[in-house]
């Protein structure tokens, strides 16, 4: 079995849960923010383009 060390671990910036892994749509469209020096996704028309520090779970993007 293969160990993953030093793994990033992403948690909800809206109710803290673990996201154990990164929703389809961040995967489809990512953007670099030349004036915030970081990655965006878009996390759908209700959430709109969040850096990966501020992702969110399915249910709070609802």
């Amino acid at each position: 079995m293969y160990k993953m060390e030093n793994m990033e671990i992403y948690k909800c910036s809206g109710c803290g849960k673990v996201i154990e892994t990164l929703p389809q749509c961040c995967a489809q469209d990512m953007v670099f923010n030349e004036e915030k020096n970081e990655f965006e996704c878009f996390m759908g028309e209700d959430c709109g383009y969040v850096s990966l520090s501020e992702l969110k779970c399915d249910d709070c993007c609802k």
